[in-house]
C-alpha cells in the first residue's frame, strides 16, 4: 500500500515538473527565444559538436570568428565554459555567452536552449590568459608544497645525503617553475591578467603556505640551492599579486608581509658583503651560484616590499615594515654593499622613496647611516651598466649613477620638507652638498628616457611629487636644503611629465591646474621658479592649457602657505578657510601631523 502511495507521489511530481517545463517552454516560444524548440537538442546528437563562436573583446573593440569543436558533450553551460576556456584561453569568470538574444546562465543545461551542430554562439569577454602554463604553474607549486610539508624534519635536520638532494631537485622542478613564471609574469601585455586569473583559482593560499614553509628551512650549511630558488620565485609571485588582489581579499596578501620581511632579512649581508653560506654538505653548489640566488631573493623581497607599500596603502603596514630595526639596517646594508648592481640599489631607494611618503615612517627612516649609505651609493656604479644601442658608453655609466642619485634626493626631500622628523644635523653638509650635486649635473630629459627605456618605470601616482612642492615649508624657507629639496621636486617633475601617459595621470588626479598656478608661488628669481615655467611650456606642448578655475587658485595659495596640499583638495573652501584662519600661528601645523 505505501508502495503504490509513494508511486502516486512520484508520479505527480513529475507531473508536476513536466507542466512547469512545459509553461517554460511556452514563454519561451511566446519571446520569440525558442525558434529551434522542434529541432533535436545537444544531448539527442552525436558526442561530436561544433559551435560557430563569435568572439567580441570589449578593450580592443575587436570581432572574431572562430569554429570551436569538441568531442566531449558538455552537459551545461558551465562545462561549455570550461571548454571554451581552454580553447580560446579566456578565462570563465570573464565569460559572457549568448545564443541568440538570450544570455546563457551557469547553471543551465545546454538542452535546455535547444542548440544544434553549428549554431553560433556568442562569446563577449576582456582579456585573455595562458591557461595551460598557469594550470602548469599551480601543479608545481602544489607538488612542491606537499614535498616541503612531508620533508620537513628531513630538510631540517642537516643531513642532505646526494640521494636525497637528487630527489629535492627532482621533485621542486625549479626551472619549469622558473619557465612559467617568465611566461606569466612577463608579458606586459598579460602579465595583470595572468596574476589574477592564478589569484582566482585558488594559487594565492598555495603560495603563501609555501612560502611560510620554506622560511622555517634554515640558510646556514644545509640549505639546498633549489629551495632558496623556490623562495625566490615565490616572492616573485607575490609581488605580482599585489598589483590585481581585489580590496575584500587584500588581507591575505597582508597577511604575508610578516613572510615577505622574513625573506628579505635572511639574507645575511655582513662586513659589507654578502656573507655565502659554505653548504658543506653540498659540494656540488658553488660560491658564485650561493651569490646569485641570494642577490636574486634579495631583489624580490624588496619589490614585494615595494609593492605592498604602493598597492595597500596602509600607514600601518608601511610603520611595520621601518619600525623593524634590523629592517632599516638591511636597508643599510644593500646600500652599502659595493657588489650588488644598480638594479638592487634602485630597488632599495625606490622603496625607500615611497615608505617616505607617510609622514609616520620619518622618525625610523631618518636614520645616519641610513642616510649616509643612501648619498654615497650613487658613486659606486656597476662597471657594467645596461646600455642603449645609441647610447655613449660613458652616458650609460652616468645616467645609471644619476638614477640611483634621483631617488635618493626624493627621500631626502621628502624628509626634509615633511618635517615629521628632522635630517641628521650632522650629515647637513653632506646632503646639501649632495641636493646640489644632483641639481646642477642631471638632464632631466635623458634620464627619464633612460628610466623608461631601460627600467620600464610608469607613474601611477603624481600626488605625492606635486604635494611635495606646495609644502609650506618650501615657500617660506630660507633654509638652503629646504630650497633644495624644494627645486628637487620641481625637477622631479620634469622627469615624470615627460609622456602622453603621466600627463593625464595629472589630469585624473585633478591636479593640472595646481602645476599652473605653482609658479605664482615661487618667489622672483629662484631656480624653482624658472624649472617651474619650463615645466609648463614642456606640458603645453602636449596640450593646450586652460586657465585654472578661481577655487583651484585660491586652494593652490591656501596650499602653498598654510595648510599644504592633502587639506587644501579634501577641504570645501569655507572649511579650509576656517581651518587656515584658526591655525595661522602655526602655517606648518599641517606639515607635523601629516593629516589624512
Amino acid at each position: 500500500m505505501e508502495n503504490a502511495e509513494a508511486k502516486e507521489v512520484k508520479y505527480a511530481m513529475v507531473t508536476a515538473r513536466s507542466d512547469e517545463e512545459g509553461c517554460k517552454g511556452a514563454r519561451q516560444e511566446r519571446s520569440g527565444e525558442a525558434e529551434y524548440s522542434k529541432l533535436p537538442c545537444l544531448s539527442e546528437q552525436s558526442k561530436t559538436i561544433s559551435f560557430n563562436v563569435l568572439l567580441l573583446c570589449a578593450p580592443q573593440n575587436s570581432t572574431t570568428s572562430r569554429t570551436f569543436t569538441t568531442t566531449k558533450f558538455p552537459e551545461s553551460v558551465a562545462a561549455l565554459k570550461l571548454a571554451i576556456q581552454e580553447e580560446f584561453q579566456v578565462p570563465v569568470y570573464d565569460q559572457k555567452l549568448s545564443f541568440g538574444s538570450t544570455v546563457m546562465a551557469d547553471g543551465e543545461s545546454l538542452g535546455f536552449y535547444r542548440l544544434k551542430d553549428g549554431d553560433q554562439i556568442t562569446l563577449e569577454y576582456t582579456t585573455t590568459v595562458d591557461v595551460e602554463c598557469a594550470f602548469h604553474l599551480m601543479s608545481l607549486l602544489r607538488n612542491a608544497l606537499e614535498f616541503v610539508n612531508n620533508e620537513q624534519c628531513q630538510l631540517s635536520s642537516g643531513r642532505i645525503s646526494p640521494l636525497f638532494s637528487k630527489m629535492i631537485s627532482d621533485t621542486l622542478h625549479v626551472k619549469d617553475i622558473d619557465q612559467c613564471i617568465e611566461q606569466l609574469m612577463f608579458s606586459a601585455e598579460k602579465l595583470l591578467a595572468n596574476a589574477d586569473f592564478i589569484l582566482k583559482n585558488g594559487g594565492l593560499d598555495v603560495i603563501t603556505s609555501l612560502h611560510s614553509l620554506l622560511l622555517k628551512q634554515t640558510w646556514d650549511n644545509i640549505c639546498h640551492l633549489d629551495l632558496q630558488y623556490l623562495e625566490k620565485h615565490v616572492l616573485s609571485l607575490v609581488g605580482s599579486f599585489y598589483a590585481v588582489i581585489p580590496h575584500h581579499l587584500k588581507y591575505k596578501v597582508v597577511n604575508s608581509l610578516d613572510n615577505v620581511i622574513g625573506s628579505f632579512l635572511r639574507v645575511p649581508i655582513s662586513s659589507k658583503h654578502i656573507a655565502v653560506p659554505q653548504n658543506l654538505n653540498l659540494p656540488d653548489t658553488t660560491r658564485s651560484q650561493q651569490f646569485i640566488v641570494l642577490t636574486d631573493v634579495l631583489f624580490d623581497a624588496v619589490q614585494s616590499l615595494t609593492q605592498q607599500v604602493i598597492i595597500t596603502e596602509d600607514e600601518q603596514h608601511q610603520i611595520q615594515i621601518v619600525s623593524n630595526q634590523n629592517v632599516i639596517k638591511q636597508f643599510t646594508g644593500c646600500l652599502e654593499t659595493p657588489t650588488f648592481t644598480p638594479s638592487v640599489h634602485i630597488n632599495v631607494l625606490c622603496c625607500l622613496e615611497n615608505l617616505s611618503y607617510n609622514a609616520y615612517t620619518h622618525k625610523y627612516l631618518s636614520n645616519v647611516d641610513l642616510i649616509g649609505a643612501l648619498m654615497k651609493v650613487a658613486e659606486r656604479t656597476s662597471s657594467h651598466p645596461i646600455q642603449l644601442e645609441d647610447m655613449d658608453p660613458d652616458l650609460c655609466l652616468k645616467l645609471e649613477s644619476d638614477l640611483v642619485m634621483y631617488f635618493g634626493v626624493m627621500v631626502i626631500s621628502h624628509l626634509a620638507l615633511i618635517k615629521a622628523a628632522l635630517l641628521p644635523e650632522q650629515l647637513s653638509t653632506q646632503v646639501e652638498f649632495f641636493l646640489t650635486r644632483f641639481l646642477r649635473s642631471v638632464d632631466c630629459s635623458l634620464l627619464h628616457t633612460w628610466m623608461v627605456k631601460t627600467r620600464g618605470f610608469r607613474w601611477l601616482d603624481i600626488f605625492p611629487t606635486v604635494r611635495l612642492v606646495y609644502s609650506p615649508l618650501c615657500h617660506a624657507s630660507l633654509c638652503p636644503i629646504d630650497l633644495l629639496c624644494f627645486e628637487a621636486g620641481v625637477s622631479s617633475l620634469h622627469i615624470i611629465l615627460s609622456r602622453d601617459n603621466e600627463i593625464q595621470t595629472l589630469i585624473k588626479q585633478g591636479l593640472l591646474d595646481y602645476l599652473i598656478c605653482l609658479p605664482w608661488h615661487i618667489s622672483e628669481g629662484l631656480e624653482a621658479q624658472k624649472k617651474a615655467k619650463l615645466l609648463l611650456e614642456k606640458v603645453g606642448s602636449h596640450m593646450p592649457l586652460q586657465p585654472p578655475s578661481l577655487n583651484n587658485i585660491v586652494r593652490s595659495k591656501l596650499a602653498a602657505t598654510c595648510c599644504g596640499l592633502t587639506k587644501a583638495i579634501s577641504y570645501d573652501c569655507h572649511q579650509l578657510v576656517d581651518y587656515c584662519q584658526k591655525t595661522s600661528t602655526e602655517p606648518y601645523k599641517e606639515q607635523i601631523q601629516m593629516d589624512k
